[in-house]
């Protein structure tokens, strides 16, 4: 367990109470985020304009290059998330730990096969490293019960993890590179048994199965766990094309186009027109304060 000062002692709370009340604190923060928040606010608009410049489609008329496609998350089996317990074919688990003294991060995705289905075909999506615009499916303490999950996944004492899910029936707005896919053929030497990854580093059935086990240990082991999903598709595990990030991120969102388009235009605004404000008020309150005016 953390070992360092409680939080909910009362020296620390009137402390952080004190801190909070003065006015050259809050200065201080205004003269040095605001510069970053008006840069960031120009990233954010120069992101809305990335969007809504990048050509429309459908799968079945998506041509190589930049594409932006929307449909329904599908795929052959699904995984269980660790945190919400939810069937998903994708989960991050973004973790804070503490191993040594300082808070650290570490990132663990996992994904089986996962196509996109617009009604005039199916299109596969690699997420790894993606731009995830997608709410938190779940959020835990060290305190909560999933502590004993958490280690899992970190080194040292788990502080706080945030787990987010593409799960089946999603809608879901991709924006990213169509391209040739590197693993359209099956490698013999890397996927050579049950539990190989497939293609670029997708789960396979068995793991799957290994992984909703060790989950659920009350599965009974002589039947299938229950991960393979029924479907009208024909998944082709290694398709002649994949959607992925390339000269561009990719972006994958539950908001459309539009709406995320809207979304960056209010918090650029925000941004460009917050950051310097902020600066200003800062500034004016330090040399005020400091008898310079």
């Amino acid at each position: 367990m953390y070992s360092g000062p409680a939080l909910d002692s009362p020296l620390m709370i009137r402390l952080l109470i004190w801190l909070l009340s003065q006015p050259l604190l809050w200065a201080g923060l205004g003269v040095t985020l605001g510069p970053y928040f008006f840069w960031q606010g120009f990233r954010l608009l120069q992101r809305k304009r990335l969007i809504l410049d990048t050509p429309r489609s459908t799968v079945r008329a998506a041509a190589l290059g930049a594409v932006e496609l929307s449909g329904r998350a599908v795929g052959p089996y699904t995984l269980v998330a660790p945190l919400s317990g939810v069937d998903c074919f994708y989960y991050r688990l973004v973790i804070e730990s503490n191993p040594q003294g300082d808070l650290r991060k570490k990132c663990q995705e996992v994904c089986t096969p996962l196509f996109l289905d617009d009604g005039t075909g199916t299109v596969m999506i690699y997420p790894h490293d993606a731009e995830l615009l997608l709410p938190p499916s779940s959020g835990r303490s060290e305190y909560g019960k999933a502590a004993l999950a958490l280690t899992r996944y970190s080194q040292g004492t788990p502080e706080f993890a945030q787990e987010y899910c593409i799960k089946p029936g999603d809608t879901i707005f991709v924006m990213g590179t169509l391209q040739e896919n590197p693993w359209a053929k099956k490698n013999p030497v890397a996927e050579c048994s049950e539990l190989s990854r497939i293609g670029p580093g997708f789960v396979g059935r068995a793991e799957a199965d290994l992984l909703r086990r060790e989950a659920y240990p009350c599965l009974d082991p002589t039947v299938p766990a229950g991960a393979d999903l029924p479907s009208l598709h024909e998944f082709d595990f290694h398709p002649p094309v994949i959607l992925m990030g390339g000269e561009r991120p990719l972006v994958i969102s539950t908001d459309s186009q539009r709406e995320l388009a809207a979304k960056l235009n209010l918090k650029s605004i925000l941004y460009i027109w917050g950051g310097p404000v902020a600066a200003l008020w800062g500034l004016w309150e330090i040399l005020d304060r400091a008898g310079l005016l």
